[in-house]
């Protein structure tokens, strides 16, 4: 568990660094490298990551 929560501030590290960077560079005109970091950084912060299964029994109808 420790090394999973490790990975996960590393990758919202490297995500805000991304968000930074790209805002940083729009503002001095790289807008393509700006646009760039910013959907580099949004990519990172809504991927999904999946912690654990859970398994769901659903009622059969037994018309």
């Amino acid at each position: 568990m420790t090394g999973f929560a490790l990975w996960m501030i590393a990758a919202v590290g490297a995500s805000v660094f991304c968000l930074v960077r790209g805002v940083l560079d729009c503002r001095r005109g790289h807008y393509v490298w700006g646009v760039l970091g910013i959907a580099s950084s949004l990519v990172f912060m809504l991927t999904p990551i999946p912690t654990h299964a859970v398994k769901v029994d659903l009622p059969v109808n037994s018309r």
